[in-house]
């Protein structure tokens, strides 16, 4: 009697576990492993058992999650004291994943509805690697110096970016290298973003390349190639200051190149890019608020306060000295001594 009561209010009550065969994938692959319902101290009867397979990710500090796939196990049973029941468990992730990393994470949930008493759930947490041709390229950048920053791998509502920092290679020219990319039959398509560091803040230039198969396989090749492309883009960066690429005017940079079949995240866009959107236009237009009140703040400053100021106008652009005598440079050390970030 006593077992039945602590059975329903959920201490000693049967337990589900999902137990996979590994925990590593790569988008596309079949993911396998057994389902365990363990039992209690009593006899209990079992509704259902439902397995979810969950994507969630992280924009501007906030988590979306989104129900990838539902793998329902309807058949009613009864699970005695102690018996231990197994059944076999198989799926297949979807190809255009968005890849695991800081922003992107995956897991199962696992619901045991168990009747007349408190339901068990369980999580199981996976990882989804870069395929091969994609990981080639990583593994390419990262032997010229190019390293993934912590952020990389985020949803932008359209794609998931790769974003690098150069450790060597560019450094004193270059502040970030980012790509999106596509898988496509011949090979990989990348669209690439170099920021470069110039006297007015970072400079933006883009160029769109197809990575052929046969590239992809040679290790030694793939890389000259990509140090030549970037070499290039650096060293002539007003031809690449307006790239074409595909989508219409006056959408974001990588609409367009989300459209292509292929498009890494291009799952997420299907069924998260709305509402990030919506999250990331939010956030946008707060920025832009803030500036405005910035704006409007400096435009109040009182005749009476700037009248205190010593020095007047020709003082303040040659670089006048101030009444504590350690403001240097004046408007032309603010230029060309601003913060590089």
């Amino acid at each position: 009697m006593l077992k039945n009561l602590m059975a329903k209010l959920g201490k000693g009550g049967a337990k589900v576990d999902l137990v996979l065969d590994r925990e590593d994938y790569t988008p596309g692959e079949p993911v396998s492993g057994e389902l365990t319902i363990q039992g209690g101290t009593v006899e209990q009867k079992i509704n259902r058992i439902d397995v979810e397979l969950l994507m969630s990710i992280r924009v501007k500090e906030r988590d979306f999650s989104h129900v990838i796939a539902r793998f329902p196990f309807h058949e009613s049973f009864t699970v005695h004291p102690e018996e231990k029941k197994s059944f076999p468990f198989s799926c297949e992730l979807p190809q255009d994943l968005p890849l695991s990393g800081n922003q992107v994470v995956y897991y199962f949930i696992t619901h045991l509805d168990i009747a007349a008493g408190v339901d068990h759930s369980d999580h199981d947490y996976i990882r989804v690697h870069p395929p091969h041709r994609l990981q080639k390229v990583l593994t390419a950048f990262e032997e010229l110096g190019l390293r993934e920053k912590y952020d990389s791998r985020s949803f932008n509502g359209y794609v998931q970016e790769f974003e690098l920092f150069p450790t060597s290679f560019l450094q004193d020219r270059v502040e970030e290298v980012e790509f999106v990319a596509a898988y496509e039959d011949t090979g990989l398509r990348l669209m690439l973003e170099v920021d470069l560091f110039s006297f007015f803040g970072e400079k933006e230039i883009r160029r769109e390349v197809h990575l052929e198969n046969e590239l992809l396989d040679e290790s030694d090749r793939l890389v000259e190639h990509l140090q030549s492309l970037l070499l290039e883009m650096v060293e002539n960066p007003d031809a690449y200051a307006y790239p074409r690429f595909s989508g219409t005017s006056g959408e974001h940079k990588h609409g367009g190149f989300s459209k292509i079949g292929g498009a890494v995240g291009g799952f997420a866009a299907g069924v998260l890019g709305g509402v990030v959107l919506s999250e990331l236009m939010d956030e946008l237009t707060e920025d832009e608020a803030e500036a405005a009140e910035e704006e409007e703040s400096s435009e109040e400053e009182t005749p009476e306060e700037e009248s205190e100021e010593e020095g007047g106008f020709f003082e303040d652009l040659f670089g006048g000295e101030s009444e504590e005598g350690d403001d240097e440079g004046g408007f032309f050390g603010d230029l060309f001594e601003g913060d590089d970030e």
